[in-house]
């Protein structure tokens, strides 16, 4: 198992660790400020990761069709029901708390894009960003589920480990041009998911995740015929 994927699970139960030990520090304006701050990294690595596009044509395109087809299945919503399945000690707040934490480590597109990325390229900087951000993330959350919040490390690292091992099956179907639309089309689900850690908007970012599929396909046809 890569390292930086198990620094990413231990980050989550250290940050539960200290969030429950310091809970009766955490105030509200300083909750506020670190999800500010949490946006603005999230904001960045979508930035950087579009720079990255050979044909942002192909990854805008990707986003458009993947986010209507994620609409009309529901992903984000369906994924919502899993409140349902998690413990209810401490009662809604709780669940709904996990719900977010959940989605927030385990299915985001920081933690695909990562773990892709780290398999395409061997470059563990993204994972490394996400393993930071996880850490800081669960200090705060663990402030209002408990310690509990500490199970989600081992689905997170069991489900980066599958992106992982999918990267190496991937890669030599891959051209450098269907990468590069990759990691733009990543990057700008990515600054979606800023808009929903700043509480500027709720967007549904689950909805989105098709398009990471679609634009290896909608890159080679770029490629080939535009």
């Amino acid at each position: 198992m890569p390292t930086v994927i198990l620094l990413d699970a231990a980050g989550v139960f250290f940050g539960a660790a200290v969030g429950c030990a310091m809970k009766k520090h955490i105030s509200g304006s300083l909750n506020e400020s670190m999800n500010l701050a949490l946006s603005v990294i999230s904001a960045a690595i979508g930035v950087q990761l579009i720079g990255k596009a050979v044909h942002m044509s192909a990854a805008v395109l990707a986003l458009l069709i993947g986010g209507t087809i994620g609409h009309i299945l529901g992903i984000d919503r369906r994924l919502a029901n899993i409140s349902k399945l998690l413990p209810a000690t401490g009662g809604s707040d709780t669940a709904q708390t996990l719900l977010v934490a959940f989605s927030l480590y385990c299915i985001s597109t920081t933690g695909v894009i990562g773990a892709l990325t780290l398999g395409f390229s061997q470059d563990a900087t993204v994972l490394t960003t996400k393993a930071i951000m996880d850490c800081v993330a669960s200090i705060f959350f663990a402030g209002s589920s408990g310690f509990i919040l500490s199970v989600i490390s081992v689905p997170l690292a069991l489900i980066l480990m599958v992106f992982y091992w999918l990267s190496g099956i991937l890669m030599p179907l891959l051209t450098l041009e269907m990468i590069g639309d990759f990691y733009a089309c990543g990057g700008l689900i990515q600054l979606l998911n800023a808009m929903r850690i700043a509480k500027i908007k709720n967007p549904p970012v689950a909805d989105f995740m098709p398009a990471l599929v679609l634009v290896f396909f909608i890159s080679m046809f770029w490629t080939r015929y535009m």
